[in-house]
């Protein structure tokens, strides 16, 4: 039997989190309206889900309700719902990392120690834990994964941080009773998740994919921070990784961020070229580019896993949920195609 609410502590308040949150109100006031991709997942819906703590470093942020945090700068999503007041008041949050040189010039951080944020979690009765802090806080996403732990709460890894993909942390959650799932969130319909769309349709056509290349240009402080050479290069390989476990056979392929215009704000262009060969090695060549928000691209997954960690609970589960993982994320422990891991995923949780 679902219980009532899913009581949700949200880490990172930037564009998908603003999204994450929108949405929630959006589909519990109106859940009839189209875009919601499951409706029921796990047994719960939507309205289920209960925001009942929120941290961050930035302190134009931080000592705000949170419905005027998601707001706040440097977030770039637009206002899409009128959010009420929610009486939560946004919490200093961990910063176990040095701040890269992009995010040091656009975050204001303050911070406060392991201890005072498991106490936090502990006191509001937080289930689950949902990591949305920015990419390369490798450390600080580590740290947060043991104060979620340690307050005896699951954990959602957006981030790319080897967490849920890192043994020596599933096992703790093993122990603990609790899920750890990740890393590296895939969007609805971003660039990695059309990639590996097209691939797989090439191949069902009986055509071979050769070279293919993925380039995205974007805003926001995501995409700034992405222009750290060190993490653009995991970022990229990351991507990489995620898109040839679509064929079998070795292909050439690249994929990575090439750049950030400030005012395309939380928007996003992909642009896709693949090479194929078929019938008496006669070639194609597809050039395909998309336009999105990365705020609204995560919407859905982000709503989804928060309500199958919940189901996973329920059926007491612990450790990494894989089909939570390969549904919802780039990075994970084995290998399953884009199709498989959501039909797996839809069957298990949206039947």
């Amino acid at each position: 039997m679902a219980r009532k609410r899913i009581r949700v502590a949200l880490i990172g308040l930037g564009n998908c989190a603003s999204a994450a949150i929108q949405g929630l109100y959006y589909y519990s006031s109106n859940p009839e309206k189209e875009g919601l991709w499951h409706p029921v997942v796990g047994g719960y819906r939507v309205s289920d889900i209960q925001i009942v703590a929120a941290i961050d470093i930035d302190e134009r942020k931080t000592g705000k309700d949170l419905a005027e945090a998601v707001f706040s700068e440097p977030n770039a999503f637009e206002k899409h719902y009128a959010l009420p007041k929610t009486g939560i008041v946004v919490e200093r949050g961990l910063l176990e990392d040095e701040l890269n040189p992009y995010l040091a010039s656009t975050v204001k951080p303050v911070k406060q120690d392991r201890e005072k944020i498991i106490e936090y979690l502990r006191k509001n009765n937080v289930e689950i834990a949902v990591n949305m802090i920015s990419s390369g806080l490798d450390k600080s996403s580590i740290a947060y994964a043991e104060a979620a732990r340690e307050a005896g709460a699951s954990f959602v890894n957006t981030t790319p941080a080897s967490v849920a993909t890192n043994p020596v942390i599933i096992e703790k959650f093993e122990k603990k009773g609790r899920i750890v799932v990740g890393d590296d969130l895939m969007s609805q319909l971003g660039g990695t998740a059309l990639h590996r769309g097209l691939v797989a349709f090439l191949k069902s056509r009986g055509v071979k994919p050769v070279k293919s290349y993925q380039l995205d240009v974007g805003g926001g402080l995501e995409t700034l921070n992405t222009m750290y050479e060190d993490l653009r290069d995991f970022k990229k390989q990351v991507k990489t990784s995620s898109i040839v476990e679509e064929v079998e056979e070795g292909w050439e392929v690249v994929s990575g961020t090439t750049d950030y215009v400030d005012f395309l704000g939380n928007n996003r262009i992909t642009y896709l070229q693949f090479s194929a060969t078929g019938f008496m090695g006669g070639g194609f060549t597809i050039n395909v580019s998309l336009r999105s928000n990365d705020g609204l691209n995560a919407g859905n997954i982000i709503l989804d896993v928060v309500r199958a960690v919940a189901k996973s609970m329920d059926d007491g589960l612990s450790g990494n949920v894989r089909e939570i993982s390969n549904y919802g994320f780039k990075k994970t422990l084995e290998k399953k195609r884009l199709f498989e891991a959501t039909a797996v995923f839809q069957s298990k949780y949206c039947g």
